[in-house]
């Protein structure tokens, strides 16, 4: 199963398939997420970080960084809005580490 976090206040239709309201989330199969992950709209709300894929059996780096991240955030207790960027995320990693 993937989940998918819409992060913008608007609704997203999933091409060709379901449409995540705004501020939610939605969980669908592997196989269809298979099937639109690399659609070009999809491929940019990733990249702008609108659209969060977590659960995802692909091992895209920049997921797994982001993951990881948000892992070590709550080992340090951190808090952070949750469409925070992945590079904003790591300042404040880095910034409670120094």
């Amino acid at each position: 199963m993937v989940k998918l976090e819409n992060t913008r206040p608007g609704g997203f239709g999933i091409p060709g398939g379901p449409v995540i309201a705004g501020k939610s989330s939605l969980d669908v199969e592997q196989a269809d997420w298979d099937t639109v992950k690399d659609h070009p709209v999809v491929v940019a709300w990733i990249k702008a970080e609108h659209l969060i894929v977590t659960g995802e059996d692909d091992d895209d780096p920049k997921l797994s960084e982001r993951d990881d991240l948000k892992k070590q955030a709550a080992e340090l207790g951190l808090e952070y809005p949750r469409n925070i960027s992945t590079e904003k995320l790591k300042e404040l990693i880095d910034a409670k580490l120094a």
